[in-house]
């Protein structure tokens, strides 16, 4: 007890003597703001008297107080580590506190290093241009989104797109066919990854993840912005790439791992001239892997450069080049089991690492995507935006393995197939974006067109049987040089050798209605004409799916905050349709089909952006489905019905400096509510009723080893079915991530391994997941 009471009397004494200290009256005190030139405050940045040992950093809102200064004239500088020093002079004086301001020049990215660095919030980061094509504040935004940012997937070495998508609530992203194509599966639907900047870029093959600032997985049907043919009535997936900034840096990143994993990525940023208007951003990457399957490579080749240029205070341009050329086998081998299976896990668990197919089944996908903008401030209330977006593939040499069980044996059936893919697509997009009051409302408005060239060239699919072998012995070495001359002409299959045309126009607006600084109202509206110039074979020159429709697809919205800037209420009413070129028995075209969504919920930033929660319930409502004429089935009807409807949690933390928490759960209900048959079923690929994520990490922010960090994850999958009929199901399974980094100014290390418990899991397909897997990354700062 008399030690405790000596401690607490000698804490007591200290707290007192500081208190006498502050309050002195021979000395005086500085304080200030820390902000970026838009006024955002900067956290961690260090501030201190020259010539002094008085130093301080700013905090969560940018301020700082150094105190106890002796009267005199001192100079303050504003540092960060590794950047310019500002300076400041100031003169204090005796009991009064003298204010010094900084605002720092400094780029995003160098701002979110700062903000690493101080072990704030790193991943609740949500501001972005793309979601409703202006400047709206989440708190503002009616719309559901998350954002996976760079520093998520630096800190869980990420090297695979689909492994970051899965750090989103009620997103799955395991599906990978034959020729590497990648999907999302967000509330039930299935959507393909066609959004780079918020423009449409077909990518056939995987993304690598070298180029990505951040991905954005916007919720819910977004025709009224982004159109159709690129999204789907779930969401969508935008891929942001890296923009140049104003200082010199360059990245080199080496990783290496299972399967013979081997990447290298380099990062290089520089100013092109003393003013710092002209800016160029190079990447590059390459990565070579084996499958952890018996048979299975890639070879993979990116290069994209950055270039922007502020002609003035009011004009800027930026171009992106990016071209890639990925190289290997199938990406993945699967199997469709045999009529009967009940239990699939049991049923294909023993063929999870079989191919049936060797390292001579090679695929060559070369492609590119170019990307321009121009912006021009007309004045401080009114902008414009160009974009001209134009990107493509020209595969020609492409196999795909399907191996198919014969019902009743133990064998299966070899197919083989070739595809040909060459396509583009050229995007124009004019954007208005302003700002004006009718009496005391204020009113952000957005009007904007946008033209979209879907092309495909000559393309043609090839097939055949190859042979019957046993599912359980090995199998013949398949060499390109015996099997290429079995593949049939395109002659073989005249349906499959073709071309076709496809123009979409769009007009749409919108209007964010501040009543007042709590409650907005956001009205859109957009009208989208397509122009199929249809399909065209070949071999006979006959063209088939010929049309010309238009459709309206409106939005709403509702936000109230109820406390302003922390939490707030929002609704919304969202629109998603599709076309196509089917006609009845009376050989009339059918109308867009059309999605509804309606959602509500509530989203926070609280405890200084420390804590940032969104819930929210939705309900979409598929109509106008194509089915079958039951009286007639070689033609079809418009009167299916499908619901999509569920719950979603994400909560993003930073309890304590150095402690970054982000969790999410999905809940969906997927149903067939009127259809030919399967009626009352939960679709195939629409994922599982319940999924869940989870990622902790902590890093240490001061001291000797200061940037030594460790983190882990559990990311959960409920069963999914198989087919439409709900006859079979891919089983639930939960996987455990983790992480170990030392982050500091030159270097960082990270060692991760993922599936720690070695899970048996597939994807929607039936594709077999990589087991227990590690990878070791060094990044050198230069």
């Amino acid at each position: 007890m008399r030690v405790i009471a000596l401690a607490m009397a000698c804490l007591f004494s200290a707290l007192l003597n500081t208190a006498v200290k502050a309050q002195n009256p021979a000395h005086g005190a500085i304080k200030g703001r820390v902000t970026v030139e838009d006024g955002t405050p900067v956290p961690g940045v260090g501030l201190r008297l020259k010539d002094s040992r008085k130093q301080t950093t700013s905090n969560e809102s940018g301020t700082y107080t150094l105190r106890n200064i002796t009267p005199g004239t001192y100079v303050v500088e504003a540092f960060i580590t590794g950047r310019d020093v500002i300076s400041r002079p100031v003169t204090v004086t005796a009991g009064q506190t003298a204010e010094v301001d900084f605002q720092l020049s400094t780029s995003r990215q160098n701002l979110q290093e700062v903000i690493v660095a101080s072990g704030r919030n790193k991943f609740a980061k949500k501001e972005t241009d793309y979601v409703a094509r202006m400047p709206l504040k989440n708190l503002e935004n009616p719309q559901v989104y998350s954002i996976i940012g760079s520093e998520l997937m630096q800190e869980q070495v990420i090297v695979d797109y689909k492994d970051a998508i899965k750090n989103v609530a009620g997103v799955n992203s395991t599906e990978t066919v034959g020729n590497g194509r990648t999907s999302t599966i967000i509330r039930g639907f299935r959507t393909q990854n066609f959004i780079r900047n918020g423009m449409t870029a077909n990518q056939l093959v995987t993304v690598d993840v070298s180029n990505l600032e951040r991905i954005e997985v916007i919720k819910g049907p977004s025709g009224t912005l982004f159109g159709t043919g690129a999204v789907s009535y779930g969401g969508l997936v935008n891929r942001v790439t890296k923009k140049p900034f104003d200082t010199f840096k360059t990245d080199v990143s080496l990783t290496a791992g299972s399967y013979n994993l081997n990447r290298i990525t380099v990062d290089l940023n520089a100013p092109l001239n003393k003013e710092k208007t002209a800016l160029l951003r190079v990447n590059f990457g390459r990565h070579a892997q084996e499958s952890f399957q018996e048979a299975g490579f890639k070879r993979n080749y990116f290069l994209s450069a950055a270039f922007s240029y502020q002609a003035n205070d009011r004009l800027s341009f930026l171009v992106d080049l990016e071209t890639f050329r990925n190289r290997g086998t199938p990406s993945i081998a699967y199997l469709n089991p045999a009529a009967g299976v009940t239990d699939y896990k049991e049923a294909m668990g023993k063929y999870y690492k079989r191919t049936y197919y060797t390292n001579d089944l090679i695929s060559t996908f070369p492609g590119y995507n170019v990307f321009a903008q121009m912006n021009y401030k007309i004045n401080n209330n009114w902008n414009t935006t160009t974009v001209f977006s134009t990107g493509g593939v020209n595969a020609r040499e492409q196999y795909q393995f399907t191996g198919n069980w014969r019902p009743g044996t133990d064998s299966i059936t070899r197919q083989l197939q070739k595809y040909s893919h060459n396509y583009n697509t050229i995007q124009l997009q004019q954007n208005l974006n302003g700002t004006f009051h009718t009496g005391s409302i204020k009113h952000r408005v957005l009007v904007g067109l946008d033209y979209l060239a879907d092309i495909t060239q000559p393309t043609y699919t090839s097939r055949f049987i190859l042979d019957t072998v046993s599912a359980a012995a090995p199998t013949s070495f398949l060499m390109m040089e015996k099997i290429y001359p079995l593949f049939p002409a395109p002659t073989a299959q005249a349906n499959n050798f073709y071309k076709s045309h496809l123009d979409r126009y769009g007009v749409y607006a919108s209007d964010v209605i501040n009543f007042t600084d709590r409650l907005l109202l956001m009205l859109s509206l957009r009208w989208d004409k397509v122009d199929n110039q249809g399909t065209t074979n070949l071999l006979n020159g006959n063209v088939t799916g010929r049309y010309s429709k238009s459709s309206f697809s409106p939005k709403f919205g509702a936000v109230y905050q109820l406390i302003k800037d922390q939490l707030s209420v929002f609704a919304n009413y969202q629109n998603g349709f599709t076309y196509s070129a089917q006609t009845d028995k009376q050989g009339n075209l059918f109308k867009p089909e059309q999605a509804n969504q309606w959602e509500g919920g509530v989203k926070a930033e609280l405890l200084q952006s420390k804590l940032n929660v969104t819930l929210s319930a939705y309900d979409i409502s598929v109509t106008d489905k194509l089915r079958s004429n039951p009286e007639d089935p070689a033609f079809s009807i418009q009167d299916g019905t499908q619901k999509s409807k569920g719950f979603e949690a994400e909560v993003i933390a930073n309890p304590f400096p150095g402690l970054n928490i982000t969790a999410g759960y999905g809940f969906n209900e997927s149903e067939i509510t009127k259809a030919s048959a399967n009626v009352g079923k939960r679709p195939a690929r629409s994922g599982g009723k319940h999924m869940a994520n989870t990622w902790i990490s902590y890093r240490l922010v001061k001291g000797k080893l200061q940037g030594l960090g460790i983190g882990g994850g559990v990311f959960y999958n409920s069963e999914t079915p198989f087919d439409d009929a709900n006859t079979l199901f891919f089983p639930a399974y939960a996987l455990v991530n983790s992480t170990v980094f030392y982050d500091r100014p030159g270097y960082r290390i990270g060692i991760k391994l993922d599936n720690v418990s070695n899970t048996m899991y597939w994807g929607p397909w039936g594709e077999p997941q990589p087991p227990r897997n590690y990878a070791v990354n060094l990044v050198i700062k230069l």
